[in-house]
């Protein structure tokens, strides 16, 4: 699993902040690389290019029709491929006066701990890398994972015992890593007050289904599996903060079914 995070800083569309991690089975690795290799070079990307979701980091003599177009393929490719998305989910007023650092460990407890979860389900063993937390602290963070699991608040310790190696990395490290990003990147542009909702419609089909979930009587689903909510709607005393939570599902809905 690669994870990162995404819409750290609140603003008018960002409302929340987003921690996500994408799955797949290590022999798709060479696959995922073969693939947005070729993208990349059909879309004019050169070595040290970077290929992110993020529009601004789009090189000059790479056109905005080929960016959108090789983010388009790659999306469809974790999808052909059945990888699986986690995302977590929180409201930035409900955090605004929690510590920056801690804000984004304690997300990445819970894709992780998912992560653990799943590998469970499917009995078997994982690498879990890191994009480089705020301040440095990956390192620190991911020795404490490694050997003491998941803090909970009444003192208790969850081992992450699924997870063999933990380990850190950037975008442009490697092409999976790209994946990851434009992966998220598409969950952020939905949630993000979308303007084109037709391109957000797309976006949110493809990540949907890539989300980690589970089937009852032929219905999908993801909450607290590939989609974690937090805290939990019946835990919002709110009534505003409530709000935004069930508005971000209806969209979420009304995107997925139109």
């Amino acid at each position: 699993m690669f994870t990162d995070e995404t819409n750290r800083r609140p603003s008018r569309d960002r409302r929340f902040f987003v921690y996500g991690g994408l799955l797949f089975p290590i022999e798709h690795l060479s696959t995922i690389h073969d693939h947005i290799e070729k993208i990349r070079n059909e879309a004019g990307y050169r070595p040290t290019d970077i290929l992110k979701f993020d529009t601004h980091s789009r090189p000059e003599h790479v056109s905005r029709d080929q960016a959108t177009e090789a983010k388009r393929q790659i999306v469809s490719l974790c999808n052909e491929l059945g990888c699986k998305f986690i995302a977590h989910i929180i409201l930035h007023d409900i955090i605004r006066n929690q510590d920056p650092v801690q804000q984004v460990h304690w997300a990445a407890d819970y894709v992780i701990g998912r992560y653990n979860k799943y590998l469970e389900e499917v009995e078997d063993i994982g690498i879990c890398v890191v994009d480089n937390l705020p301040n440095g602290t990956e390192f620190r963070y991911l020795v404490d994972k490694f050997s003491v699991g998941l803090d909970l608040p009444d003192g208790r310790h969850i081992p992450l015992d699924r997870i063999k190696l933990f380990a850190s990395t950037r975008i442009g490290a490697s092409h999976a890593h790209s994946a990851m990003d434009i992966v998220l990147g598409s969950f952020r542009y939905v949630i993000n007050n979308p303007r084109n909702l037709q391109a957000a419609s797309t976006m949110i089909k493809q990540v949907a289904e890539m989300m980690w979930a589970y089937e009852k009587d032929g219905v999908r689903y993801v909450r607290d599996r590939g989609l974690i909510i937090r805290p939990p709607l019946e835990n919002i005393r709110s009534r505003a903060y409530r709000s935004e939570y069930e508005n971000l599902l209806r969209q979420l809905g009304e995107l997925t079914n139109s």
